[in-house]
């Protein structure tokens, strides 16, 4: 008798297992689909309880705190990928660990000597001057997450990654909404959900690494000489951190010195937008990475144009329905509480769609060593938005549909250099990089 082959059958094995890289890839591929699904749906109920006001306050919180926990441990974490052996990994880890713990301990210092000037710049809240002095929390908790995931990279446990993913995306978003449900919303419940969620996420990493909490030995390095080997990834890579940290946080924090329930409004709009971004930018860029990486001189051009038709299809669709009809859809969905929300939403769109186009080739730079334009950039990309935000005469709203568009053209600049580079690339690619710099790299 004939066998039956086909798609779930005996003797038919699909691309995702015969390939293991792709396998990972769409392990983390749905892992990101599911936590951004969850988010969104929480966001629904989470609006009704919280005000703008609320979501404003707390939005000036998370900028403090987004802002260090892009460089809290140095780029110490992201290191722990490069080691040989798993000893000198492990130690890699321990020293992101400690530049994680002095860096929250400094966030909350920090912010008890200038507590009171945020206070009396954003909305005179008491309650923002002292839960801004337990802000070294929230560094530490999500800090360590990223830690122990790029751990779990290196040891190919992308299930693990994708399951706490999953996990954080559900339980900040769960423990929000308790909270607010029973102190009846207010800045307090929702950073008490926010870092509650957190610390469920950070356990169970725990829980699920104790090889961490092992003995290293007598063999393995030390962290001083662990922290000398790639002491050029703080360096090197550390601007560009750096430089994105301080547009994200600076954003939102000369919104929210305007009209702390415009930051709000403009926080659920940009949290919203990111689902499609990071579902269709975050699953491109994971599948052409590595074909990015392994591109020979000469095949770097067309690869980069099929990234981008590919990004451009899966893009325009969402993206041109949101900018039709985000304005009645926010208010429907969320209520008529942030009607502005739907405006904030358009605005954003002509940025977020280009920002999809520009994700997947930005490793280009990397690829090809050419990290320092991409820093030139990045500079340019965090004065113009700032730059604009700070001089502004017009309304807010006007303002934000200025900078939607501003920043959409930066980034076609920014896809324009990625396609001379490419083009240089394949004309012969570039000299290989001098000898010794593994840790810059």
């Amino acid at each position: 008798m004939i066998k039956p082959t086909g798609a779930g059958r005996p003797g038919w094995r699909g691309p995702a297992q015969r390939s293991p890289v792709l396998r990972s890839i769409l392990t983390l591929v749905s892992g990101t689909a599911a936590s951004q699904g969850v988010i969104f749906l929480l966001q629904i109920p989470i609006a009704r309880v919280y005000s703008d006001v609320d979501k404003g306050l707390f939005g000036v919180y998370g900028s403090v705190t987004g802002f260090v926990i892009t460089f809290a441990a140095l780029r110490f974490d992201v290191t722990i990928i490069m080691p040989d052996d798993d000893a000198a990994a492990r130690v890699l880890q321990r020293l992101a660990t400690r530049c994680v713990l002095v860096t929250s301990l400094l966030t909350s210092a920090v912010c008890m000597a200038g507590a009171r000037i945020l206070r009396d710049h954003y909305h005179h809240s008491g309650e923002l001057m002292w839960w801004l002095m337990g802000a070294g929390v929230t560094v530490f908790l999500v800090s360590q997450i990223t830690n122990i995931q790029y751990w779990l990279t290196r040891q190919g446990r992308f299930g693990d990654i994708a399951r706490n993913r999953v996990l954080q995306s559900t339980a900040v978003p769960c423990f929000q909404l308790a909270a607010g449900l029973a102190l009846h919303g207010g800045l307090p419940a929702i950073i008490i959900g926010t870092v509650t969620g957190q610390l469920v996420a950070l356990l169970r990493l725990h829980l699920r690494t104790p090889e961490l909490r092992e003995p290293l030995g007598a063999g393995a390095p030390t962290m001083r000489a662990m922290a000398h080997r790639y002491r050029r990834m703080p360096l090197l890579n550390g601007p560009n951190v750096f430089v994105d940290s301080v547009r994200n946080s600076g954003i939102n924090l000369l919104i929210g010195a305007t009209s702390v329930a415009a930051l709000g409004q403009f926080q659920l709009a940009w949290n919203i937008l990111q689902v499609p971004v990071a579902l269709i930018a975050g699953s491109v860029s994971l599948v052409f990475l590595k074909r990015l990486a392994d591109a020979a001189p000469g095949t770097m051009l067309p690869l980069v144009r099929a990234v981008l038709w590919r990004a451009c299809l899966a893009a325009v669709v969402p993206f041109a329905a949101l900018y039709l009809l985000a304005p009645w859809l926010f208010p429907l969905v969320f209520g008529a509480t942030w009607h502005d929300a739907g405006y904030y939403a358009r605005a954003l769109t002509p940025w977020l769609f280009m920002t999809v186009m520009t994700s997947p080739i930005s490793n280009i730079f990397i690829v090809a060593e050419r990290q320092s334009r991409l820093l030139a950039f990045a500079v340019a990309y965090c004065l113009a938005p700032l730059g604009w935000l700070w001089l502004s005469r017009l309304d807010l709203m006007p303002t934000a549909v200025v900078l939607g568009w501003l920043m959409a053209g930066m980034l076609v600049v920014q896809l324009v250099m990625a396609v001379v580079v490419a083009r240089d690339y394949s004309r012969g690619g570039f000299p290989p990089a001098p000898a010794g710099d593994e840790g810059g790299r």
